[in-house]
């Protein structure tokens, strides 16, 4: 059903309750009430139409000439109200549609009735006037809703005062407030955890999908401006880039150690080759040694020191071959080492993306259930919750009128100087307010 405003009738045109300047709004209330009270206290006047549950006072007289007086039709003269249907039961006439009909037609058609029903010859004089009129109701966020008698000229605040007033309070509803204020904090304490959250989550994806910097998502960049979270996403940003320099760092040292090895290798392969010569001629020099002592042309002290010259080299090769063969090693070593600390630094990142997994579903189940012990605090005590926004905007509250136009329920937008009618349902709500999304972390 669509909600229309009072001001919309008037005007031809809604006024939002939100998003314009208040000095406008109220200017525009102003002149919309003015015409909206003239209408209606003509409506509540001569014009008003009863309704069912109205009480009608009757009084019918018919002047008799003969006698000289004036005649009082007793059974048709008292209290009647108005059925469900619309109709009047009455005494010798039966039932008597009023429905869409004013004061003045009702009195009308009564006489009418009459004169035909007995058979005069002059139309009986009926006077019709509202004994009381049908009962409005008030519901919602107000310290008593229920049923209240309507009186002309009432308007909403008149009517909601009657109700006790939005959000008004006693001493037994503290401990329901107390209780509201705890759920409402933490309520505000699990969305500035589940933003924490994101803000984590946007820094571990970056980490895994090997980004050089933080993208957040829009939900945190759009309240950017806000300190709290500007300085959350700060913080994410520093703690990324201090671990990507740490990982670098270590890199960069290791990588050191491999072109410090690689070059070690390198020299002791150049060792190598120069000592593999040297052998070699050590060798050709003992088998030249070995030869002429076989002739007895020279001594075996010769050929003794020339064997020891080839053993030498060939212990020193053979240190050169381990030494080479240990740097090798350590080159290798280094290479693993890259590989853990790049592992180490991913581990560590999907470490903590399962741990944010768990933390968005707890926060998840925490909100849900703060919000629903708000919901039932709504329920069973909507003025203690009211009570506790009576310093925020009064815009934050919604009140509707439900009110047959036409013969048809329309449901009205209305304002704290707008005209009740009778039989008017005024319901108050609290306006809602945009829940968030929550968040998932996704595997990786």
């Amino acid at each position: 059903m669509r909600l229309f405003s009072l001001r919309e009738r008037v005007q031809g045109r809604g006024l939002s309750a939100s998003g314009k300047d208040r000095r406008n709004r109220k200017m525009a209330a102003s002149a919309a009430f003015l015409a909206i009270a003239v209408a209606a206290g003509a409506q509540a006047g001569e014009d008003y139409v009863p309704g069912p549950q109205d009480t009608l006072k009757l009084r019918v007289y018919e002047w008799r000439p003969s006698a000289g007086t004036a005649f009082e039709w007793a059974p048709l003269t008292g209290d009647f109200v108005v059925s469900s249907a619309g109709n009047l039961s009455l005494p010798i006439i039966g039932s008597v549609p009023v429905a869409g009909k004013t004061l003045e037609q009702i009195s009308e058609t009564i006489g009418l009735r009459l004169q035909n029903e007995v058979g005069l010859q002059k139309r009986p004089s009926a006077s019709v006037e509202i004994s009381s009129y049908r009962p409005l109701f008030v519901t919602g966020l107000v310290a008593n809703p229920g049923k209240y008698n309507y009186s002309p000229g009432l308007t909403v605040i008149q009517a909601l005062s009657m109700a006790g007033g939005i959000g008004s309070t006693d001493a037994s509803m503290i401990s329901l407030q107390r209780d509201a204020l705890s759920s409402r904090g933490e309520v505000r304490e699990l969305e500035a955890e589940r933003l924490g959250l994101i803000a984590r989550q946007a820094r571990v994806e970056a980490v895994l999908n090997g980004g050089s910097s933080v993208v957040f998502p829009q939900e945190l960049l759009s309240r950017a401006k806000e300190p709290r979270f500007s300085k959350m996403m700060e913080e994410e940003q520093s703690l990324f880039e201090t671990r990507q320099h740490s990982l670098m760092t270590e890199i960069d040292a290791l990588d050191r150690a491999k072109v410090l090895a690689n070059n070690q290798i390198d020299a002791l392969k150049e060792k190598a080759v120069s000592l593999a010569k040297q052998i070699d001629l050590a060798s050709k020099d003992l088998n030249s040694v070995n030869k002429l002592v076989s002739q007895g042309l020279t001594v075996s002290a010769r050929q003794l020191g020339a064997n020891q010259n080839v053993a030498e080299l060939e212990s020193r090769n053979l240190d050169v071959s381990l030494a080479t063969l240990k740097t090798e090693q350590d080159l290798a070593k280094v290479d693993q080492d890259i590989a853990d600390a790049r592992n180490r630094y991913r581990v560590s990142a999907l470490t903590e993306a399962a741990e944010l997994r768990d933390r968005f579903a707890s926060n998840t189940e925490k909100t849900k259930t703060a919000r629903d012990q708000l919901k039932n605090l709504e329920v069973r005590a909507p003025s203690a919750m009211a009570s506790l926004n009576e310093e925020k905007d009064p815009y934050s509250f919604l009140m509707t009128v439900n009110r047959v136009i036409d013969g048809s329920m329309q449901t009205l937008v209305v304002s704290d100087n707008d005209p009740v009618m009778p039989g008017d349902m005024i319901r108050v709500e609290q306006r809602e307010e945009p829940m968030a999304v929550s968040t998932d972390v996704s595997s990786n």
